[in-house]
């Protein structure tokens, strides 16, 4: 009996572990991301959770040649770009140069990319609207980019 009550008091105490490793929610830090610099527009990466643990993907993704940061399930991130024509690409696919994906990242404005899997292979996809995109991340944890690109964020 003990050692049940053990294992239980355990795992309890790994779940608030983990809970309070997951980062805080979209909906819940989303005021108080800072406002862009002039001449600048945001990249948002999101991969939505799955159930699936075979679909757990991490991919490492990279904007203009440069790796920005990892991708995981349930996750999003972001990071600042001057305004223009940046090309995103998927690091395992940067040999291919039909697999990138050319966005217009206008000034001031932020546009969304969804990780997902096709055929067991992760791709890029435009989000079409912001609002479906700010639909499905509302529920998804700040995962924070690259160390080089991680926003600081206040909550």
């Amino acid at each position: 009996m003990k050692t049940v009550f053990r294992l239980l008091l355990a795992a309890a105490g790994s779940l608030l572990l983990l809970a309070g490793c997951a980062g805080p929610r979209y909906a819940d830090i989303s005021s108080n991301i800072r406002d862009l610099e002039p001449g600048s527009g945001r990249l948002y990466f999101y991969q939505p959770g799955s159930a699936d643990s075979a679909e757990a993907v991490r991919p490492v993704i990279m904007v203009d040649g440069r790796k920005v940061g990892r991708s995981s399930p349930g996750r999003f991130f972001f990071v600042d770009r001057p305004a223009g024509t940046r090309t995103l690409i998927i690091a395992a696919d940067r040999k291919d140069p039909d697999a990138a994906l050319k966005a217009e990242l206008p000034a001031g404005q932020s546009i969304y990319v969804r990780v997902e899997l096709v055929d067991g292979k992760p791709m890029l996809r435009l989000e079409d609207s912001a609002e479906s995109a700010t639909q499905a991340l509302a529920g998804l944890h700040y995962w924070g980019a690259g160390r080089r690109e991680r926003q600081q964020l206040r909550y």
